[in-house]
């Protein structure tokens, strides 16, 4: 068949139909493959508390590990144990683990709070991990 058989319309695209399926696979082959593995980190943070204390937080699997300067890990908190463990920097600081409420919205997450003297100083969400 001839170009001039084809309609100028259809010619048109099908290179435009040719030229973004090329640049789909091109982007595709350009995305490392250690990039896939990253993204759980993604998911794990540290925070400082004022007192000196280190929280990871770890959305992959809802726990936090509570870390002093002195010590080294101190405890560490998930759905089987709430808390409190205590703050060996501050003696009067304690950590809980609050989880959301069943029937809580879909973006609810699971929350540390921070208390000194029984009220409540701060608190910090886990990131939403990957489930």
């Amino acid at each position: 068949m001839s170009q001039h058989a084809v309609p100028h319309t259809s010619r048109k695209r099908t290179g435009l139909r040719a030229a973004l399926t090329v640049a789909i696979a091109g982007a595709a082959l350009a995305v490392p493959a250690t990039s896939a593995f990253a993204m759980p980190t993604d998911y794990v943070k540290e925070v400082k508390v004022d007192n000196g204390d280190t929280l990871e937080l770890d959305g992959n699997t809802d726990t936090v590990t509570i870390k002093d300067p002195e010590h080294g890990v101190t405890g560490k908190l998930n759905v089987n144990k709430l808390g409190p463990v205590d703050s060996r920097m501050d003696p009067n600081g304690t950590y809980t683990l609050q989880l959301p409420k069943p029937a809580a919205q879909a973006d609810a997450t699971p929350k540390v709070v921070y208390k000194h003297d029984g009220k409540t100083v701060k608190t910090f969400a886990l990131p939403h991990g990957p489930g």
